[in-house]
């Protein structure tokens, strides 16, 4: 497969910047989708494989930009910083971006391409958009409760701690209790806030 490289571009910049790859339709614009990523590490496992289908999509006469959300990949903002707000405001961003990139050219409204948790935010977002109208959904292996996949997140720190000294976090309960207290949790590298595990 030939596909042109991808441009890479920062939405916006300073504490606001939110660095992206836009794949350029390679035939006669068919629409364009803005892709939400997964959660945490999941993120990065999926880069390849959103990488590889973002192109092919572009060689199908789509316009595609992979998005990297506040906090998250090579966009500003801590992870810690990050809220479901945030990200909400970010996809309106990233959906503005599309259309004004591609305006005449487009036959209807960007769409949004979600990623497991991505694909909850793409939910959440089309159902209250808080911005530009979104046309269409691609949901993969799409998270539908929020809780739940909170609380395999929570599992990453209750293995870690069994493995290190015991089990001194309690569970998922004790750490929910941690969370609902205001205290932010340290998981496999990333700074969880309340807020956003709350969202």
């Amino acid at each position: 497969m030939n596909a042109a490289a991808p441009q890479p571009i920062f939405l916006a910049q300073g504490a606001a910047a939110r660095f992206a790859l836009y794949h350029a339709p390679q035939q006669p614009c068919r629409g364009a989708l803005l892709y939400l990523h997964p959660f945490a590490e999941e993120m990065n496992k999926a880069r390849r494989m959103a990488a590889l289908q973002a192109r092919r999509l572009a060689a199908a006469g789509w316009g595609v930009l992979q998005l990297d959300l506040h906090g998250c990949g090579d966009s500003a903002g801590d992870f810690a910083d990050a809220s479901w707000d945030s990200w909400r405001a970010d996809a309106a961003l990233g959906l503005q971006w599309l259309q004004e990139r591609l305006g005449d050219a487009l036959p209807q409204a960007p769409g949004l391409w979600g990623l497991r948790l991505g694909a909850l935010l793409a939910l959440d977002y089309a159902c209250r958009p808080a911005g530009p109208a979104v046309s269409q959904l691609l949901l993969w292996q799409p998270v539908l409760q929020g809780s739940a996949h909170l609380t395999q997140f929570l599992r990453l720190l209750v293995a870690a701690d069994m493995l290190g000294d015991g089990g001194a976090s309690g569970g998922t309960a004790a750490l929910r209790a941690s969370l609902a207290g205001g205290q932010a949790l340290d998981i496999a590298g990333y700074t969880l806030a309340p807020a956003l595990a709350q969202a």
